[in-house]
């Protein structure tokens, strides 16, 4: 069975600013101050949190983070990325944090957390979406078609839904101009969160029935599962060099955030086809965490709520930094979200 669920440690790394990024072991970095990316991470999880189990604690911890998005969002709809613990913005903005910033907002939009929050999480939603159309890279086009899916969940605007397609056409374009019968891939490197890109267009075929978008999504997730999936164990792309076309993959350091979005990729592919075969590579990326891995070592840590910051050819890196607690509680969630829509009690059964 997997550990009970807690947002012990959100509620440690947390201060009235947002979360902290990084960690020293199990000790808050307020040297390194806080990401957009991880307090966008942090949005998701509590909106989703709170649909599930009503805590109090999610709203008190939502109110932070929007709060954050509101300061970081700059008037093109993109998110300044970073910012120190004096409170001060650095200039860098990209489009993965925009991705992620507009999927908290709609997951905070789309949850049933109170009105006064959902508002400005709409208002900022609204504001950025002008900003669709200058994506270039194919991450950030994935976030944000996650985040415009759940929005659209909620709304169910054929202008969102045109937004989904626009970029879910972009990413296929990308595939097909780079794989071929050896590479089923969407660039000539696998690198960070490569599970987005399949899950991505999952849930494009989800909102638009447009029937390429699921080939693609198949076809990807699959080559990704056949490079990932080692012995029935989850063995991730390392950021040591990444695995490029022709080359020899790294296998190290292995990333929480692999195993997090390998799961909720999967149990999203379950929800669009019901192909049960879903559920078992979820299961067993989310048994990364847990001890299954080539380390044979646990990441999570039941004591803090957080998770270890990765397998290096040593071992584990003891660190506790936002992403890779973040990882887990995404995940976590999801095979909470799917229980709970579908009714499917034995997706968390055979978990150690």
């Amino acid at each position: 069975m997997l550990p009970p669920l807690t947002l012990r440690y959100l509620e440690e790394f947390t201060d009235d600013t947002g979360l902290f990024q990084h960690a020293k072991y199990s000790v808050p970095d307020r040297r390194k101050g806080y990401s957009t990316d991880d307090n966008a991470r942090a949005l998701i999880v509590v909106s989703k949190h709170y649909d599930v189990y009503g805590w109090e604690v999610s709203i008190r911890l939502a109110r932070i983070y929007l709060s954050f998005l509101y300061y970081m969002q700059r008037k093109d709809g993109f998110f300044y990325n970073k910012l120190s613990y004096d409170r001060q913005r650095k200039w860098d903005v990209n489009d993965d944090s925009y991705g992620r910033s507009m999927w908290g907002c709609a997951a905070l939009y789309s949850s049933h957390m109170p009105d006064k929050l959902r508002l400005l999480a709409k208002e900022l939603l609204d504001s950025s979406l002008k900003a669709v159309k200058r994506l270039r890279a194919p991450r950030g086009m994935a976030f944000t078609i996650l985040a415009l899916h759940e929005y659209h969940s909620k709304v169910g605007d054929e202008g969102i839904t045109e937004l989904i397609s626009r970029l879910a056409w972009n990413l296929v374009e990308l595939y097909e101009g780079i794989s071929d019968d050896s590479w089923k891939w969407f660039e000539d490197v696998m690198t960070y969160e490569n599970a987005r890109l399949p899950q991505a267009l999952f849930l494009a075929y989800d909102a638009t029935r447009e029937r390429r978008f699921l080939e693609v999504a198949t076809e990807s997730f699959d080559f990704l599962c056949k490079v990932t999936l080692v012995n029935g164990m989850f063995w991730p792309i390392g950021n040591r060099g990444w695995y490029k076309r022709g080359g020899l993959r790294a296998l190290y350091d292995q990333q929480p955030v692999e195993a997090g979005s390998m799961v909720e990729a999967a149990l999203t592919g379950f929800e669009v086809t019901g192909k049960e075969k879903y559920i078992k590579i979820a299961k067993i990326a989310m048994e990364w965490y847990l001890g299954r891995n080539s380390a044979r070592l646990k990441l999570y840590d039941e004591e803090t709520g957080g998770c270890y910051d990765g397998i290096n050819p040593y071992g584990l890196n003891f660190n506790q930094g936002a992403e890779s607690a973040l990882s887990y509680l995404l995940a976590r969630l999801k095979f909470e979200e799917v229980q709970v829509k579908l009714g499917y009690r034995l997706l968390t059964a055979s978990l150690r």
